[in-house]
């Protein structure tokens, strides 16, 4: 389980050393950059290595377009822990683009917000796991533990926080939104 990440960090890690490196922006200037085309979710248990969730969400005309044609049911155990990653692509262009790289560059502008329907609010526990260069949350890798439930459902909000016109705290969202999607969600027995 821990080669898994070990093995994401290192590609990451070694994609950022072949890109021009982290560096700092001026706030006041309008950073262009991607739209996810593609989101993908990735979740391992901790306590059963072959429970493995992949959900993935595809939306390739972009925003307000089309409705996503692909979102997948985050499938979870009750009573589970679970290591997770989100992933984020466009996929308009060839090669497809690793937005996921870009948030790691400017990770002090940005932060993922991951909120549980009302139906899931007791049931399970989204933690982030990740910090910026200012000891602050980003969301791109996170633990999730689900208490005891069967066959409940509902949804996670997935919001990427852009903090161009404000200062990012670690607990309020901005005013700007990269991604804000409603993944479904089912608790399993």
């Amino acid at each position: 389980m821990n080669k898994f990440f070990a093995l994401h960090l290192l590609i990451a890690s070694s994609m950022l050393i072949s890109s021009c490196g982290i560096t700092d922006h001026d706030h006041d200037q309008d950073h262009d950059h991607d739209y996810a085309t593609t989101v993908i979710v990735t979740l391992v248990n901790q306590n059963n290595s072959s429970d493995t969730v992949k959900s993935i969400w595809n939306d390739l005309d972009g925003p307000g377009g089309s409705l996503p044609s692909v979102i997948d049911t985050i499938s979870l155990q009750s009573n589970a822990t679970y290591k997770g990653i989100i992933e984020l692509y466009n996929e308009t262009k060839s090669p497809k683009t690793n937005i996921t790289i870009e948030i790691l560059n400017d990770s002090y502008e940005h932060q993922f917000f991951y909120t549980p329907s009302s139906t899931l609010a007791n049931l399970i526990d989204w933690s982030i796991t990740d910090k910026d260069k200012n000891n602050l949350p980003i969301g791109l890798q996170f633990d999730v533990k689900t208490k005891i439930g069967d066959n409940q459902n509902g949804k996670i909000n997935i919001v990427l926080s852009h903090y161009d016109s404000m200062t990012k705290d670690g607990i309020r969202k901005s005013l700007e939104s990269d991604i804000d999607i409603d993944y479904p969600v089912v608790i399993r027995k």
